[in-house]
């Protein structure tokens, strides 16, 4: 299977398909990291994303994960069926992103050391189709579409992954940086880009997926 950002790339006539497009700014981005060397810290907070990812619990990622999320958050934030739809939309969206295919058969299945082994060696090379895929993230945790992430929204982000809620009110402090009680896309893309590209143990961000596996 081809690596996860070169699949991405196949995908350039729908990767905003449906998602903003607002540029981005960040204090540090994905290129000031120092190169990732995969280290037992960092092995440790990619098992931990890929858990998240892997909501079926079933030791792969797959298009049956980014269902059940988008059926869960709806549950948890109770949509209305258009928001739902729209929902689902985004989820699949950002399966089409990480599996490199429109295929709505969901054969393709993405075990942990693939998934890992493909951001590794994508490393720094597809930085830039990393961060897009990172601020299509933030676009499917903001459910209302207002540019923003809620607290509310944040806690069924959690929710909808299997990360223990109780968790989310903390990680929501550390990721509001500028104190508004809501996370615009620059703060949760911020934390997330260094959750994945940072090996700094003491980082502010290491729990931005919930506790570490």
């Amino acid at each position: 299977m081809a690596g996860f950002f070169l699949r991405a790339r196949i995908l350039n006539g729908v990767l905003f398909r449906g998602l903003s497009k607002k540029a981005i700014n960040l204090e540090r981005p994905p290129h000031d990291y120092p190169i990732v060397t995969g280290s037992e810290h960092w092995r440790r907070k990619l098992r931990t994303l890929f858990k998240a990812r892997d909501t079926d619990g079933d030791g792969y990622i797959s298009r049956q994960d980014y269902v059940l999320c988008a059926d869960r958050v709806a549950s948890y934030m109770n949509l209305n069926e258009t928001r739902a739809i729209e929902l689902m939309n985004k989820q699949l969206l950002m399966w089409e992103l990480v599996s490199g295919t429109t295929d709505a058969s969901g054969d393709i299945k993405i075990s942990e050391d693939e998934y890992m082994s493909n951001i590794l060696n994508g490393n720094h090379k597809s930085m830039g189709m990393g961060l897009d895929i990172v601020c299509c993230d933030f676009d499917s945790v903001d459910v209302n579409s207002d540019g923003f992430i809620s607290q509310q929204e944040h806690k069924a982000f959690f929710y909808g992954r299997g990360i223990p809620v109780k968790h989310s009110t903390d990680v929501f402090k550390v990721l509001d940086t500028d104190g508004d009680g809501k996370l615009s896309k620059e703060e949760f893309v911020q934390g997330y880009v260094d959750f994945i590209y940072s090996e700094d143990e003491s980082s502010p961000h290491v729990s931005f997926m919930g506790p570490l596996v």
